[in-house]
């Protein structure tokens, strides 16, 4: 028996159909849950101003309030409502500065303070903030 290696075998076409590229639906915009610092101090009074200046971030040793983690304040008589960030989403102090938070405003007279922490829009340092951290900008 002799076998032909050279003998050319029938070429296959493979056929491939490529589907045009969905695209995709635009992600829906979050919210911006961060006031001007000026709108907050017209809602908040010297007080809780204060207790915020007075709660420092572990981490940074700098006050809550310089560093802009509070987003707004809402107060009603003696109900109080803060919205409030972290320097990141995983920060370790995230529970105590909430703790801390609450515990002060308590001290102020507030009915369970309430405290929500958002990450809408995540923290960014002011210019401010990064000249007393030494990072350039």
């Amino acid at each position: 028996m002799v076998f032909n290696f050279f003998k050319r075998k029938k070429e296959e076409t493979i056929v491939t159909t490529i589907e045009p590229q969905k695209k995709p639906e635009p992600r829906p915009e979050l919210p911006n849950y961060k006031k001007p610092k000026e709108e907050i101090i017209k809602k908040a009074d010297e007080k809780i101003i204060n207790v915020m200046k007075n709660i420092k971030d572990p981490e940074l040793n700098i006050d809550i309030w310089t560093l802009e983690l509070i987003y707004d304040i809402d107060v009603n008589d003696k109900n109080i409502e803060v919205k409030m960030t972290f320097t990141s989403p995983m920060c370790p102090y995230g529970p105590q500065l909430v703790d801390s938070v609450k515990t002060e405003l308590k001290k102020l007279e507030f009915e369970d303070p309430k405290v929500e922490v958002v990450f809408s829009p995540p923290w960014q340092p002011s210019d401010e903030v990064k000249e007393i951290l030494g990072v350039p900008y």
